[in-house]
């Protein structure tokens, strides 16, 4: 009896491990996404600075809403990366104290 329950601790543990592993490549992935998109937006902010100050008029009002769209997307995409890395961070955490009971 007490093979077999060290034997389901074992399977059991390494559930957890492999899941972790996929949660860390999966934070891998969005860490990546995140810093793409934060690129993106500094290579527009370049742009803007390099082209943008010369307009005028409804061209330059609508291309300020354009920028303000842009630039709170930017910022809620940083928001909501930062929440869910912090949330696969939760979870890893959670997963490892199992494993670590399982011992």
């Amino acid at each position: 009896m007490e093979l077999l329950d060290e034997i389901e601790k074992k399977v059991q543990r390494g559930k957890f491990l492999l899941m972790v592993e996929i949660l860390e490549g999966y934070r891998s992935n969005v860490h990546q996404a995140v810093n793409r998109i934060d690129g993106s937006l500094q290579m527009y902010r370049s742009a803007d600075s390099s082209y943008a100050n010369h307009w005028e008029g409804e061209t330059r009002n609508k291309y300020e809403e354009i920028a303000a769209e842009i630039q709170h997307i930017g910022n809620k995409i940083d928001q909501q990366g930062d929440r869910l890395i912090n949330a696969i961070y939760k979870e890893i955490r959670s997963l490892l104290a199992k494993c670590e009971a399982l011992r």
